[in-house]
């Protein structure tokens, strides 16, 4: 459980780290281990479960595009243009929210009964993960040829990616957006599936997580939720134009080797 504290830091940490490539799984997760006595076991579903609370945030800040795609549904059902469904943001969204799935269950099982991790092994893990996160940042910025429109490769490429970020450090915006960027997929559009493909998973996340039991609800996780939702709301515009505009690579990089380094102090 957490304390009214705790859930009022977390939640503004989560709130404003989610729109930046910098993991905020991994933020909220360090802010736990190193500055409220958590466990890994502890911190992971927390974390996963603050994102509901951004979670809400990007479905008010992309409800015309939530609309529309609602709306497309029912053609979508009864079409029989195979190339057109191929392009569909729905098949989409469907393949990457089904691989997220796959590849993500099993890594927080892992990760939520890793009952033996020390508070500074895991932040020296997640120092490691949010170092590869940075160079696969770079990696894709270097990418100059692009496209608007994900084909099936995209999809199921985007949901092993977005699967692995289940892992606290790995930025599940960053490695999206990097992975989409990499297949060459135009800048703004990569950024605009990133987040709409992390509403499935988010809330498959938090199902999941409740049928097993990993979730606790009370006044103080609902109010960790509120203050997520809360700061996403006041930073999603201003840091998702950020992201387009700055290199958040070298400070991955950087919080990851500061990181690795407080494991040997």
């Amino acid at each position: 459980m957490l304390t009214v504290f705790e859930a009022i830091v977390l939640g503004m940490v989560q709130g404003i780290a989610e729109w930046l490539p910098i993991s905020s799984e991994g933020m909220t997760t360090l802010v736990m281990l190193n500055f409220f006595d958590r466990t890994l076991a502890d911190a992971l579903p927390i974390a996963i479960w603050l994102h509901t609370g951004t979670l809400l945030s990007a479905v008010v800040y992309f409800r015309t595009d939530i609309r529309n795609i609602l709306t497309e549904i029912p053609q979508y059902l009864k079409s029989r243009d195979i190339n057109e469904k191929k392009s569909s943001i729905i098949t989409f969204l469907i393949i990457t929210t089904g691989i997220t799935g796959i590849i993500g269950l099993p890594l927080i099982l892992f990760a939520t009964g890793a009952e033996d991790f020390s508070g500074k092994l895991a932040t020296a893990v997640i120092g490691g993960l949010l170092i590869i996160t940075g160079l696969l940042q770079i990696s894709a910025a270097k990418r100059t040829k692009k496209r608007d429109q994900p084909v099936i490769a995209d999809s199921v490429i985007a949901g092993l990616a977005q699967g692995f970020a289940a892992l606290p450090g790995i930025s599940r915006s960053g490695i999206t957006v990097s992975t989409l960027l990499l297949r060459d997929i135009e800048a703004s559009q990569a950024l605009r599936l990133s987040f709409l493909m992390s509403i499935p998973a988010v809330l498959a996340a938090d199902v999941g997580m409740g049928a097993m039991g990993l979730l606790s609800f009370d006044v103080n996780s609902i109010l960790g939720l509120f203050f997520a939702f809360l700061f996403g709301i006041l930073t999603i515009d201003l840091f998702i134009k950020a992201a387009k505009r700055f290199d958040f690579s070298k400070f991955c990089i950087a919080l990851g080797i500061l990181s690795i380094l407080a494991y040997f102090v």
